[in-house]
Protein backbone atom coordinates (compact mmCIF):
# COMPACT_ATOMS: atom_id res chain seq x y z
CA UNK A 1 0.00 0.00 0.00
CA UNK A 2 1.36 3.39 -1.02
CA UNK A 3 1.13 5.65 1.69
CA UNK A 4 0.02 9.50 1.49
CA UNK A 5 -0.38 12.97 3.53
CA UNK A 6 -3.14 12.39 6.12
CA UNK A 7 -3.04 8.70 6.52
CA UNK A 8 -3.35 7.93 10.31
CA UNK A 9 -1.29 5.13 11.22
CA UNK A 10 -3.33 3.57 14.23
CA UNK A 11 -5.37 6.38 15.37
CA UNK A 12 -2.35 8.28 16.30
CA UNK A 13 0.26 9.13 13.86
CA UNK A 14 -1.32 11.77 10.96
CA UNK A 15 1.34 11.83 8.19
CA UNK A 16 1.94 15.03 7.34
CA UNK A 17 5.06 15.34 4.19
CA UNK A 18 7.45 13.04 3.01
CA UNK A 19 10.88 13.95 4.35
CA UNK A 20 13.18 11.13 2.69
CA UNK A 21 12.77 7.59 0.86
CA UNK A 22 15.71 5.16 0.39
CA UNK A 23 16.63 1.84 -0.57
CA UNK A 24 15.05 0.06 2.29
CA UNK A 25 12.39 2.57 3.27
CA UNK A 26 10.44 5.90 2.90
CA UNK A 27 10.51 8.44 6.15
CA UNK A 28 7.37 10.67 6.69
CA UNK A 29 6.96 13.47 9.35
CA UNK A 30 3.89 13.16 11.37
CA UNK A 31 2.16 13.90 14.13
CA UNK A 32 1.53 12.17 17.05
CA UNK A 33 -1.88 13.45 17.62
CA UNK A 34 -2.13 11.70 21.57
CA UNK A 35 1.20 13.59 22.53
CA UNK A 36 1.17 16.82 20.46
CA UNK A 37 4.25 16.50 19.18
CA UNK A 38 6.19 16.18 15.90
CA UNK A 39 7.82 12.40 15.26
CA UNK A 40 9.34 10.24 12.23
CA UNK A 41 7.54 7.56 11.06
CA UNK A 42 9.74 4.96 8.89
CA UNK A 43 7.53 2.85 6.91
CA UNK A 44 9.58 -0.43 5.09
CA UNK A 45 8.99 -0.93 1.48
CA UNK A 46 6.14 -3.60 0.66
CA UNK A 47 8.36 -5.69 -1.25
CA UNK A 48 10.98 -5.75 1.72
CA UNK A 49 8.28 -5.71 4.46
CA UNK A 50 6.98 -9.39 2.02
CA UNK A 51 10.40 -10.45 1.66
CA UNK A 52 10.77 -10.95 6.13
CA UNK A 53 9.08 -14.63 7.19
CA UNK A 54 7.33 -14.26 10.48
CA UNK A 55 10.53 -14.73 12.84
CA UNK A 56 11.78 -12.20 11.23
CA UNK A 57 8.60 -9.98 12.49
CA UNK A 58 9.41 -11.10 15.57
CA UNK A 59 12.78 -10.59 16.02
CA UNK A 60 12.08 -7.00 14.03
CA UNK A 61 10.08 -5.92 16.63
CA UNK A 62 11.71 -7.69 19.80
CA UNK A 63 14.86 -5.25 18.29
CA UNK A 64 12.70 -2.70 17.86
CA UNK A 65 12.06 -2.60 21.73
CA UNK A 66 15.71 -3.15 22.93
CA UNK A 67 16.55 -0.08 21.03
CA UNK A 68 13.82 2.00 22.28
CA UNK A 69 15.38 1.46 25.40
CA UNK A 70 18.60 3.26 24.49
CA UNK A 71 18.50 6.76 26.30
CA UNK A 72 21.71 8.68 24.96
CA UNK A 73 21.78 11.96 23.76
CA UNK A 74 23.35 11.30 20.56
CA UNK A 75 21.14 8.65 19.37
CA UNK A 76 17.97 9.13 17.87
CA UNK A 77 15.35 7.91 20.39
CA UNK A 78 12.67 5.02 19.04
CA UNK A 79 9.41 5.14 20.16
CA UNK A 80 7.02 3.09 18.66
CA UNK A 81 6.96 -0.17 16.31
CA UNK A 82 4.32 -1.97 14.02
CA UNK A 83 2.52 -2.24 10.91
CA UNK A 84 -0.14 -0.53 9.14
CA UNK A 85 -1.64 -1.90 6.08
CA UNK A 86 0.67 -4.93 5.68
CA UNK A 87 4.32 -2.29 5.86
CA UNK A 88 6.20 -2.42 9.00
CA UNK A 89 6.85 0.88 10.60
CA UNK A 90 9.16 2.34 13.24
CA UNK A 91 8.26 5.66 14.60
CA UNK A 92 11.24 7.56 16.04
CA UNK A 93 12.23 11.37 17.54
CA UNK A 94 11.53 14.03 14.71
CA UNK A 95 15.47 15.87 13.82
CA UNK A 96 14.98 19.47 12.64
CA UNK A 97 18.35 19.79 10.56
CA UNK A 98 20.52 18.40 7.92
CA UNK A 99 21.80 14.62 7.76
CA UNK A 100 26.14 14.56 7.45
CA UNK A 101 25.62 13.53 4.04
CA UNK A 102 24.03 16.78 3.23
CA UNK A 103 26.54 18.70 4.99
CA UNK A 104 28.99 16.97 2.86
CA UNK A 105 27.38 18.00 -0.72
CA UNK A 106 26.71 21.68 0.92
CA UNK A 107 30.49 22.39 2.04
CA UNK A 108 32.39 19.96 0.61
CA UNK A 109 34.29 18.61 3.49
CA UNK A 110 34.09 19.99 7.17
CA UNK A 111 37.02 21.40 9.28
CA UNK A 112 39.15 19.11 11.46
CA UNK A 113 37.96 20.34 14.58
CA UNK A 114 33.87 19.78 13.19
CA UNK A 115 35.07 15.83 12.03
CA UNK A 116 36.26 15.49 15.73
CA UNK A 117 33.57 17.23 17.54
CA UNK A 118 31.00 14.97 15.37
CA UNK A 119 33.39 11.71 16.00
CA UNK A 120 33.63 12.07 19.41
CA UNK A 121 29.74 12.26 19.70
CA UNK A 122 28.86 9.35 17.19
CA UNK A 123 31.98 7.02 19.24
CA UNK A 124 30.36 7.79 22.72
CA UNK A 125 26.92 6.64 21.36
CA UNK A 126 27.88 3.31 19.93
CA UNK A 127 29.89 2.51 22.79
CA UNK A 128 26.62 2.98 24.99
CA UNK A 129 25.05 0.95 22.58
CA UNK A 130 27.84 -1.69 22.25
CA UNK A 131 27.26 -2.00 26.11
CA UNK A 132 23.69 -2.74 25.97
CA UNK A 133 24.33 -5.46 23.46
CA UNK A 134 23.06 -3.61 20.42
CA UNK A 135 25.70 -3.23 17.22
CA UNK A 136 24.49 -0.46 14.41
CA UNK A 137 25.65 -2.41 11.47
CA UNK A 138 24.75 0.77 9.34
CA UNK A 139 26.81 3.58 9.91
CA UNK A 140 26.91 6.29 7.57
CA UNK A 141 26.52 9.74 6.61
CA UNK A 142 23.01 9.30 6.13
CA UNK A 143 22.17 8.00 9.47
CA UNK A 144 24.05 11.07 11.49
CA UNK A 145 22.25 13.55 11.63
CA UNK A 146 22.68 17.22 12.78
CA UNK A 147 20.02 19.22 14.87
CA UNK A 148 20.02 23.20 14.86
CA UNK A 149 22.63 23.20 17.50
CA UNK A 150 24.91 21.03 15.81
CA UNK A 151 24.61 17.73 17.63
CA UNK A 152 25.12 14.70 16.19
CA UNK A 153 22.54 11.98 16.60
CA UNK A 154 22.88 8.62 15.42
CA UNK A 155 19.47 6.92 13.80
CA UNK A 156 18.42 3.42 12.66
CA UNK A 157 20.06 1.71 15.32
CA UNK A 158 20.04 -1.76 14.93
CA UNK A 159 17.22 -2.05 11.77
CA UNK A 160 20.03 -2.97 9.45
CA UNK A 161 21.40 -5.28 11.64
CA UNK A 162 18.43 -7.21 11.98
CA UNK A 163 17.79 -7.29 8.37
CA UNK A 164 21.23 -8.92 7.75
CA UNK A 165 20.16 -11.70 9.92
CA UNK A 166 17.03 -12.36 8.65
CA UNK A 167 17.76 -11.45 5.07
CA UNK A 168 20.13 -13.12 2.19
CA UNK A 169 23.42 -10.92 2.37
CA UNK A 170 22.68 -10.25 -1.28
CA UNK A 171 19.20 -8.65 -0.85
CA UNK A 172 20.30 -6.99 2.31
CA UNK A 173 23.22 -5.73 0.76
CA UNK A 174 21.32 -4.94 -2.03
CA UNK A 175 18.62 -3.15 0.26
CA UNK A 176 20.51 -1.28 2.45
CA UNK A 177 23.21 0.38 -0.11
CA UNK A 178 25.70 0.82 2.26
CA UNK A 179 28.06 -1.96 1.00
CA UNK A 180 30.74 1.68 0.74
CA UNK A 181 30.49 1.33 4.53
CA UNK A 182 30.95 -2.29 5.07
CA UNK A 183 33.60 -2.94 7.02
CA UNK A 184 35.70 -5.97 4.67
CA UNK A 185 34.80 -8.64 6.97
CA UNK A 186 30.73 -7.91 6.88
CA UNK A 187 31.52 -8.16 3.41
CA UNK A 188 33.33 -11.59 3.21
CA UNK A 189 30.08 -12.98 5.09
CA UNK A 190 30.67 -12.34 8.76
CA UNK A 191 27.73 -11.07 11.05
CA UNK A 192 27.90 -6.86 11.98
CA UNK A 193 30.01 -6.06 15.20
CA UNK A 194 31.00 -3.27 17.43
CA UNK A 195 34.64 -3.26 15.25
CA UNK A 196 32.75 -2.97 12.30
CA UNK A 197 30.71 0.02 13.47
CA UNK A 198 34.12 1.40 14.37
CA UNK A 199 35.36 0.68 10.72
CA UNK A 200 32.08 2.27 9.52
CA UNK A 201 32.86 5.20 11.48
CA UNK A 202 36.52 5.92 10.49
CA UNK A 203 35.26 6.11 6.74
CA UNK A 204 32.39 8.42 7.37
CA UNK A 205 34.88 10.81 9.37
CA UNK A 206 37.39 10.42 6.54
CA UNK A 207 34.81 11.21 4.47
CA UNK A 208 33.98 14.58 5.76
CA UNK A 209 37.07 15.06 6.45
CA UNK A 210 38.19 14.74 3.06
CA UNK A 211 35.61 15.46 1.16
CA UNK A 212 35.71 11.91 -0.81
CA UNK A 213 36.31 8.53 -0.02
CA UNK A 214 39.48 6.74 0.00
CA UNK A 215 38.50 4.47 -3.21
CA UNK A 216 36.87 5.44 -6.20
CA UNK A 217 35.40 2.46 -8.67
CA UNK A 218 32.89 2.47 -11.52
CA UNK A 219 31.06 0.14 -9.39
CA UNK A 220 30.20 -0.68 -5.45
CA UNK A 221 31.91 -4.15 -6.35
CA UNK A 222 35.08 -2.79 -7.44
CA UNK A 223 35.35 -0.28 -4.42
CA UNK A 224 34.97 -3.40 -1.87
CA UNK A 225 37.72 -5.62 -3.85
CA UNK A 226 40.17 -2.44 -3.27
CA UNK A 227 38.96 -2.52 0.22
CA UNK A 228 40.05 -6.13 0.76
CA UNK A 229 43.32 -6.12 -1.34
CA UNK A 230 44.49 -2.61 0.38
CA UNK A 231 44.68 -0.72 3.17
CA UNK A 232 43.19 2.74 2.85
CA UNK A 233 45.55 5.60 1.58
CA UNK A 234 47.01 8.12 3.85
CA UNK A 235 44.19 11.50 4.46
CA UNK A 236 46.65 13.85 3.76
CA UNK A 237 46.42 12.47 0.23
CA UNK A 238 43.31 13.96 -0.14
CA UNK A 239 42.88 16.55 3.09
CA UNK A 240 46.72 18.18 3.22
CA UNK A 241 45.65 20.73 5.70
CA UNK A 242 44.78 17.81 7.96
CA UNK A 243 46.81 16.56 11.15
CA UNK A 244 49.14 13.81 11.41
CA UNK A 245 46.97 12.84 14.41
CA UNK A 246 43.87 12.31 12.95
CA UNK A 247 45.17 10.86 9.90
CA UNK A 248 46.60 7.99 12.67
CA UNK A 249 43.73 7.55 13.83
CA UNK A 250 41.70 7.06 11.37
CA UNK A 251 44.14 4.85 9.76
CA UNK A 252 43.77 2.52 13.06
CA UNK A 253 39.91 2.47 12.49
CA UNK A 254 40.19 1.58 8.90
CA UNK A 255 42.45 -1.60 9.76
CA UNK A 256 41.78 -4.48 7.33
CA UNK A 257 41.35 -7.03 10.25
CA UNK A 258 39.07 -5.88 13.13
CA UNK A 259 42.44 -7.38 15.70
CA UNK A 260 44.35 -3.90 14.29
CA UNK A 261 41.30 -1.58 15.32
CA UNK A 262 40.91 0.26 18.44
CA UNK A 263 39.47 -2.59 21.35
CA UNK A 264 36.92 -0.49 21.77
CA UNK A 265 34.56 2.52 20.66
CA UNK A 266 35.76 3.86 24.22
CA UNK A 267 39.47 3.98 23.20
CA UNK A 268 38.31 5.78 19.50
CA UNK A 269 36.67 8.14 20.76
CA UNK A 270 39.73 8.65 23.56
CA UNK A 271 41.91 8.63 20.41
CA UNK A 272 40.14 11.65 19.07
CA UNK A 273 40.14 13.56 21.82
CA UNK A 274 43.67 13.60 21.68
CA UNK A 275 43.80 15.07 18.41
CA UNK A 276 44.50 18.84 18.31
CA UNK A 277 43.54 20.61 15.22
CA UNK A 278 45.67 23.02 13.79
CA UNK A 279 45.44 26.42 15.50
CA UNK A 280 43.97 27.91 11.55
CA UNK A 281 41.31 25.06 11.34
CA UNK A 282 38.54 27.20 13.40
CA UNK A 283 35.46 25.80 14.60
CA UNK A 284 32.66 26.60 12.31
CA UNK A 285 29.37 27.49 13.58
CA UNK A 286 27.18 24.53 12.94
CA UNK A 287 24.78 25.58 9.84
CA UNK A 288 21.32 26.44 10.66
CA UNK A 289 19.05 24.21 8.23
CA UNK A 290 16.64 25.87 6.34
CA UNK A 291 13.07 26.84 7.32
CA UNK A 292 10.85 25.25 10.29
CA UNK A 293 8.95 22.59 10.82
CA UNK A 294 5.62 23.25 10.74
CA UNK A 295 3.41 24.44 13.52
CA UNK A 296 1.25 21.50 15.22
CA UNK A 297 -2.35 22.15 15.23
CA UNK A 298 -4.41 23.29 18.77
CA UNK A 299 -3.75 19.68 20.69
CA UNK A 300 -6.78 19.25 23.66
CA UNK A 301 -4.03 18.60 26.15
CA UNK A 302 -1.98 21.96 25.60
CA UNK A 303 -4.24 24.01 28.34
CA UNK A 304 -5.31 21.56 30.76
CA UNK A 305 -5.83 23.05 33.97
CA UNK A 306 -3.68 21.50 36.84
CA UNK A 307 -4.95 19.71 39.87
CA UNK A 308 -2.36 21.55 41.74
CA UNK A 309 -1.09 25.07 41.95
CA UNK A 310 1.82 26.01 40.31
CA UNK A 311 5.02 27.56 42.35
CA UNK A 312 4.86 30.37 40.18
CA UNK A 313 1.22 31.12 40.57
CA UNK A 314 1.62 33.64 43.63
CA UNK A 315 4.02 35.94 41.20
CA UNK A 316 2.11 35.59 38.25
CA UNK A 317 -1.23 36.99 39.95
CA UNK A 318 -5.13 35.11 40.44
CA UNK A 319 -6.34 32.90 38.21
CA UNK A 320 -7.95 35.15 34.97
CA UNK A 321 -11.57 34.04 35.83
CA UNK A 322 -10.98 35.42 39.21
CA UNK A 323 -9.92 38.76 37.55
CA UNK A 324 -12.96 38.25 35.57
CA UNK A 325 -15.32 38.05 38.16
CA UNK A 326 -13.97 41.16 40.35
CA UNK A 327 -14.64 43.30 37.08
CA UNK A 328 -17.94 41.97 36.59
CA UNK A 329 -19.21 43.05 40.29
CA UNK A 330 -16.89 46.43 39.95
CA UNK A 331 -18.36 47.15 36.66
CA UNK A 332 -22.17 46.34 38.16
CA UNK A 333 -21.77 48.37 41.23
CA UNK A 334 -20.87 51.62 38.82
CA UNK A 335 -24.15 50.92 36.47
CA UNK A 336 -26.29 51.06 39.38
CA UNK A 337 -24.51 54.26 40.96
CA UNK A 338 -25.09 55.87 37.28
CA UNK A 339 -28.56 54.75 37.17
CA UNK A 340 -29.36 56.00 40.54
CA UNK A 341 -28.65 59.21 40.00
CA UNK A 342 -29.84 59.63 36.96
CA UNK A 343 -32.97 58.98 38.53
CA UNK A 344 -32.91 61.19 41.90
CA UNK A 345 -31.49 64.26 39.14
CA UNK A 346 -35.31 63.53 36.95
CA UNK A 347 -37.25 63.60 40.36
CA UNK A 348 -35.96 67.54 41.36
CA UNK A 349 -36.38 68.46 37.79
CA UNK A 350 -39.10 71.65 37.62
CA UNK A 351 -41.92 70.94 35.65
CA UNK A 352 -42.14 74.52 34.17
CA UNK A 353 -40.52 75.24 31.22
CA UNK A 354 -38.00 77.49 32.45
CA UNK A 355 -36.40 77.10 35.48
CA UNK A 356 -36.60 80.42 37.75
CA UNK A 357 -34.76 80.25 40.55
CA UNK A 358 -36.79 81.17 44.42
CA UNK A 359 -34.58 82.73 46.55
CA UNK A 360 -35.55 81.65 49.90
CA UNK A 361 -34.20 84.14 53.07
CA UNK A 362 -31.18 83.33 54.76
CA UNK A 363 -29.28 84.75 57.51
CA UNK A 364 -28.20 87.10 54.40
CA UNK A 365 -28.74 90.53 55.65
CA UNK A 366 -31.70 92.35 53.81
CA UNK A 367 -30.91 95.74 52.10
CA UNK A 368 -33.21 97.32 54.76
CA UNK A 369 -33.34 97.13 58.98
CA UNK A 370 -36.29 95.03 58.59
CA UNK A 371 -35.38 91.47 57.76
CA UNK A 372 -38.29 89.23 56.87
CA UNK A 373 -38.60 85.70 58.81
CA UNK A 374 -39.28 82.83 57.06
CA UNK A 375 -42.27 82.15 55.71
CA UNK A 376 -45.22 79.74 57.81
CA UNK A 377 -47.97 78.20 56.94
CA UNK A 378 -49.24 80.32 59.67
CA UNK A 379 -49.68 84.21 59.73
CA UNK A 380 -46.76 86.28 58.58
CA UNK A 381 -45.70 89.03 61.49
CA UNK A 382 -44.22 92.13 60.86
CA UNK A 383 -42.17 94.45 63.24
CA UNK A 384 -43.71 97.22 62.46
CA UNK A 385 -46.99 97.78 64.07
CA UNK A 386 -49.84 97.30 61.48
CA UNK A 387 -53.19 98.75 62.59
CA UNK A 388 -54.81 96.21 60.83
CA UNK A 389 -52.79 92.98 61.30
CA UNK A 390 -54.02 90.49 58.44
CA UNK A 391 -52.09 86.93 58.11
CA UNK A 392 -51.43 85.56 55.14
CA UNK A 393 -52.28 81.75 55.12
CA UNK A 394 -49.86 81.41 51.68
CA UNK A 395 -48.62 78.40 52.57
CA UNK A 396 -45.48 78.71 50.18
CA UNK A 397 -42.62 80.94 50.49
CA UNK A 398 -44.31 83.39 47.39
CA UNK A 399 -44.41 86.76 48.65
CA UNK A 400 -48.36 87.67 49.59
CA UNK A 401 -49.83 91.38 49.03
CA UNK A 402 -50.23 92.96 53.41
CA UNK A 403 -52.29 95.84 53.38
CA UNK A 404 -50.52 97.76 56.54
CA UNK A 405 -50.89 100.99 57.60
CA UNK A 406 -47.13 101.56 58.15
CA UNK A 407 -44.24 100.57 56.38
CA UNK A 408 -44.59 97.49 54.73
CA UNK A 409 -42.01 94.67 54.13
CA UNK A 410 -39.89 94.95 51.27
CA UNK A 411 -40.28 92.21 48.40
CA UNK A 412 -37.20 90.66 46.78
CA UNK A 413 -36.76 90.03 43.43
CA UNK A 414 -33.69 88.13 41.69
CA UNK A 415 -32.40 90.65 39.14
CA UNK A 416 -28.65 89.88 39.45
CA UNK A 417 -26.68 86.87 39.53
CA UNK A 418 -27.52 83.95 42.30
CA UNK A 419 -27.40 85.72 46.19
CA UNK A 420 -28.30 89.29 45.19
CA UNK A 421 -31.32 90.84 45.62
CA UNK A 422 -33.05 94.27 45.00
CA UNK A 423 -35.85 95.74 47.34
CA UNK A 424 -38.91 96.91 45.76
CA UNK A 425 -41.35 99.14 47.63
CA UNK A 426 -44.85 97.57 47.51
CA UNK A 427 -47.90 100.75 46.98
CA UNK A 428 -49.31 101.29 50.10
CA UNK A 429 -53.54 100.53 49.81
CA UNK A 430 -55.69 104.05 50.48
CA UNK A 431 -58.20 102.89 53.35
Amino acid sequence: MTLSAADIIEGRYRLERLLGTGGMAEVWLAEDLRLGRWVAVKALHSALTEAIDPEAVAAFEREARVVARLQHPNIVAVYDAGEFAGRRYIVTEYVHGYTLRQLIATQGRLTEREVVRLGRQVASALAYAHAQGVVHGDVKPENILLNEQGVAKLADFGVAETLGRTLSPAMANDILGTIAYLAPEVIQGERPSPAADQYALALTLYEAAAGRLPWSGVSPAAVAGQRLAAPAPPLRRFAPGASAALEAVLARGLAIEPAARFPGMETFGAALAGVNPPAAAGSAPPSVPPGRPPRLRGHPTARVPRGSASPHRGRSGPAWYTVLAVTGVVLFAIGLGVLGAALITGDERPSGPTPVPTPVPTSVPEPTATPTPRPEPTATPTREPSPVPSPSPAPSPSPTRTPATGTPPPTSTPTGPAGTVTPVATPTPTP
